[in-house]
């Protein structure tokens, strides 16, 4: 148990201070740091959303929205989500891209069609 222990530490260490590990480096600050920015925000909205006694139908009815949507920090933290997750989620695209031993070029033009897609998507559906 002790040089489990002692390995995570180095890992750690190395990832970071460095030592050519960037894959770990994308990992620990990219896939990790994203999660757990994703759960916390996610925590607050759920907060938000359930912090009253409503029902359902009540709490998607405009007054309440319109109300929920005039606090401009949690409008703010719901546009962060969206941006963290969506970073979250192209990260475990790309690492499951790398698993499957795609070229790096390959790889490139998947993810940039994705953007693309969830950009022209984001406008259709906004306009």
């Amino acid at each position: 148990m002790g040089d489990n222990n002692n390995y995570n530490t180095v890992v750690l260490h190395r990832t970071l201070h460095g030592d050519k590990m960037r894959e770990s480096k994308l990992r620990f600050w990219g896939v990790y740091i994203t999660g757990i920015v994703t759960l916390i925000l996610l925590s607050i909205h759920f907060f938000m959303l359930f912090a009253n006694n409503l029902n359902f139908d009540n709490r998607i009815s405009t007054p309440v929205v319109d109300e929920y949507l005039s606090n401009r920090v949690y409008y703010s933290l719901l546009g962060l989500l969206l941006v963290v997750a969506f970073i979250h989620g192209l990260l475990g695209v790309r690492r499951s891209l790398y698993d499957f031993g795609l070229k790096k070029g390959v790889k490139d033009v998947i993810i940039g069609g994705i953007i693309i897609l969830l950009i022209l998507l984001f406008f259709y559906f906004t306009t």
